[in-house]
């Protein structure tokens, strides 16, 4: 394991301010289009089980970066007594797997899955993020950290507020994500100098694994 090397914008030990956060955002750039790759897509063909929904618009010109349509593909037919199966992608948007597996279940599985369920699929919650290949938003946050009332994450606020008008409870909440090397290489270095903390190198696996949490660890069930 190669020594890390400081992170480039800020001063070791200590949080960024405005400038340093401008200065990170100065440097992204757009890679690949979500309207072509994400919204094209779901507009051309859904299942007949399922519509498309526009859930609001993430609004960026503040920092020159223009407006950000969201959808969501929700249950044709939404049925009182079933249970509601939500999935969501993209949260981080540079875990392309989640955005490109939502779009390939909504194709391929939606309409079996739509004969036992409610489903509502958010494929992907962080459109800028997707473009720039970014694990955060243009203001240096990360969204799947922001769920939470009174959200500083539009990508977070929205997203939660669709969840709320379209699903209420929900039986089962499949979040799609993906750790890739760059962890390593950008955003881990990058998230201990916004900070102001230091960053600690940890091997990434191959292959796929399914992940518990501290209440409910399900070691039987993780894995990879």
């Amino acid at each position: 394991m190669a020594t890390p090397t400081p992170y480039d914008i800020g001063t070791p030990g200590s949080p960024w301010g405005p400038t340093e956060r401008a200065a990170w955002l100065q440097r992204q750039q757009r890679r690949r289009s979500y309207l072509d790759e994400v919204v094209a897509p779901l507009r051309a063909a859904l299942p007949a089980q399922a519509e498309l929904l526009s859930y609001g618009e993430l609004d960026y010109t503040r920092l020159g970066l223009g407006r950000y349509p969201l959808h969501a593909v929700r249950s044709r037919q939404w049925l009182a007594g079933r249970p509601t199966v939500l999935v969501t992608g993209g949260v981080h948007g540079y875990e392309t797997s989640g955005v490109q597996g939502a779009l390939q279940w909504i194709r391929d599985d939606f309409a079996r899955a739509a004969e036992r369920f409610n489903l509502l699929v958010l494929p992907c919650i962080s459109p800028w993020g997707y473009e720039t290949i970014n694990r955060w938003n243009p203001d240096a946050l990360d969204p799947n950290r922001q769920f939470k009332p009174g959200s500083p994450a539009a990508e977070s606020a929205l997203a939660m507020a669709c969840v709320a008008a379209q699903a209420g409870e929900v039986a089962l909440h499949i979040d799609l994500h993906e750790t890739t090397d760059t962890d390593n290489s950008e955003f881990g270095p990058a998230k201990a100098a916004r900070d102001g903390g230091v960053f600690h190198w940890d091997p990434i696996p191959d292959g796929f694994y399914l992940g518990g949490d501290t209440e409910g660890p399900a070691r039987a069930f993780s894995g990879r």
